[in-house]
């Protein structure tokens, strides 16, 4: 049996997927139920990226707009714009809603803020924010943009839960992420890239990893 939480629960500003919302992440993930799975380990804290989309969403036909994204760039990621206020922006935001103890992170979201991670570490970036304690990644890669690589020259430390789906055309890529991060802890499922709805024993490891950061922080009693 899990020991009672603390008064503050865990803080995860939530970094929604290309094309999408912070309203749309949140639906997302009451519709596969992770509210109910891990509503009493985390606080999440929904934010829209700083440009709105310069293109249509691929999921127009499932939820409304405003979309958002957090920077656009080429095919070959030779031309990237808006990445710059983007980490701005996160910066600006970790310390609005601070605390601010990890993020959960999704697609580009989930891009952006392991590789802000990364940097974080090796002082390069987040430079006067709080540390960031824990991550969860649906749909992660690499970064392919030049001036968040050198997240990656160097084991990523902080502790991270990976989620991939089976049916993920771009899952070599998640899982090339994976292997850059110390002792992470990966969760399968049998879908695609998406917010899925874990089996109990996905649940169970979700919500051991949350616990161990709660405890390991000091954030329970």
């Amino acid at each position: 049996m899990e020991p009672s939480t603390s008064a503050r629960k865990l803080r995860l500003l939530c970094l929604h997927g290309f094309r999408t919302s912070g309203k749309i992440m949140r639906q997302q993930m009451e519709k596969a139920k992770w509210i109910e799975a891990i509503g009493d380990l985390v606080e999440l804290v929904f934010i829209d990226a700083v440009w709105f989309a310069t293109g249509p969403s691929n999921l127009e036909k499932m939820f409304e707009p405003p979309y958002f994204e957090w920077y656009q760039a080429n095919k070959d990621f030779t031309e990237v714009q808006g990445v710059e206020e983007a980490v701005e922006f996160i910066e600006k935001t970790i310390e609005e809603k601070d605390p601010i103890d990890g993020f959960l992170a999704f697609s580009q979201g989930a891009i952006l803020g392991c590789a802000l991670i990364g940097l974080q570490e090796k002082d390069l970036r987040l430079f006067d924010t709080p540390r960031i304690r824990l991550v969860v990644v649906l749909g992660g890669a690499c970064s392919k943009i030049l001036r968040l690589k050198p997240a990656y020259y160097d084991p990523i430390r902080c502790p991270s839960l990976h989620i991939i789906g089976e049916q993920d055309k771009t899952k070599k890529k998640a899982e090339t992420l994976l292997r850059h991060f110390v002792e992470p802890i990966l969760i399968r499922h049998a879908g695609g890239r998406i917010v899925p709805v874990l089996d109990p024993v996905a649940v169970q490891s979700f919500r051991s990893f949350l616990t161990k950061q709660l405890d390991s922080r000091g954030v329970r009693q």
